[in-house]
């Protein structure tokens, strides 16, 4: 990757069944407008000397597909967390005009654990940017997970505290103000030395207001893991699945780096891969449709939008003729 606009064939673009699933022109122009993302990302951690990886259905892509998982429609990367904190230090000021980091570690309030890297921050059907994108007009990111090295469970109290701090960014997601949420926020407040804004618990609290108190906890989650996180030990997790499935992974699967063909491009991916997507979906081998965190395709809201506005703006040239 790394180049300055990849280049597609007009096939590429066109509708085609993969193992008797249709992916339609719609879908195909957002996978590449998230490889140009992905390649934005590629290039600035090649600027600055980051090792990152495909991770979780982006990395079965590449192993099983040499490409997108056909039922599939985002994609994920990892870094550790050295490599991580680096990215999201560098990239607001690297990334093209337009694009946007959202983390619950950056003053933009995003309710998640992770990061995301986004193309824009709204639908767009300007021709400079269907240009840019290969005709799609949707907002389109990359998810970006954190890799933390684990201490021994029975010395750390970083598991409970951070089980904690997920539980109250949950129930605020959720709506779910209550006792339960109150005590929490004042156990965080205490073990973590800490004020938690409670803004977003007010009654007639706005959305922004909630998700931006549902960040800070995710944030203070990521905070939680990096507490005296110096010291490298034999075992990598993504600690939101290790506190949720205690997935974990060996650091030794991630020491080579090796590099795999996703939809003619080269990507790279820990050395021992096939161990990985072991310990993280059993036996990958046997393909099963429709696992997505998400409803499918994830654009459907942004669709409605984009037809609503089309509507609007013939009605609009319709009254001027």
């Amino acid at each position: 990757m790394t180049r300055d606009m990849l280049n597609f064939s007009k096939e590429y673009g066109m509708a085609e069944t993969r193992e008797d699933f249709l992916v339609d022109a719609t879908m195909k122009t957002v996978w590449m407008a998230e490889l140009e993302v992905l390649n934005e990302i590629a290039r600035v951690c090649e600027k600055y000397g980051l090792t990152w990886y495909m991770a979780f259905g982006s990395l079965l892509g590449a192993v099983r597909h040499q490409g997108f998982v056909p039922w599939d429609d985002d994609m994920d990367i990892c870094l550790k967390r050295k490599d991580y904190m680096q990215l999201l230090a560098v990239l607001p000021q690297e990334l093209p005009e337009g694009y946007m980091v959202k983390s619950p570690l950056l003053e933009n309030w995003y309710p998640e654990y992770h990061s995301c890297v986004v193309n824009s921050n709204c639908i767009s059907i300007e021709p400079e940017h269907l240009k840019k994108f290969h005709g799609c007009p949707f907002i389109v990111g990359i998810d970006i997970f954190p890799l933390d090295y684990l201490e021994e469970e029975d010395k750390s109290i970083k598991v409970p505290l951070f089980q904690t701090a997920r539980q109250g960014a949950i129930k605020v997601k959720n709506r779910e103000i209550n006792k339960e949420l109150l005590e929490i926020l004042s156990l965080l407040e205490k073990q973590c030395d800490v004020t938690i804004d409670r803004r977003g618990l007010e009654k007639g609290a706005s959305e922004e207001e909630r998700d931006e108190l549902a960040a800070g906890l995710w944030g203070l989650a990521n905070e939680i893991v990096m507490w005296d996180n110096k010291a490298e030990t034999d075992k990598l997790a993504m600690y939101l699945d290790y506190v949720k499935y205690h997935k974990f992974y060996e650091a030794k699967w991630f020491e080579d780096v090796k590099w795999l063909s996703f939809e003619g491009f080269q990507v790279p991916v820990p050395g021992e891969y096939d161990k990985i997507l072991r310990a993280t979906y059993g036996d990958y081998t046997v393909k099963i449709r429709h696992t997505a965190v998400h409803d499918y395709p994830f654009y459907k809201k942004q669709l409605e939008q984009l037809r609503k506005h089309v509507a609007e703006v013939e009605a609009a040239r319709e009254r001027k003729e």
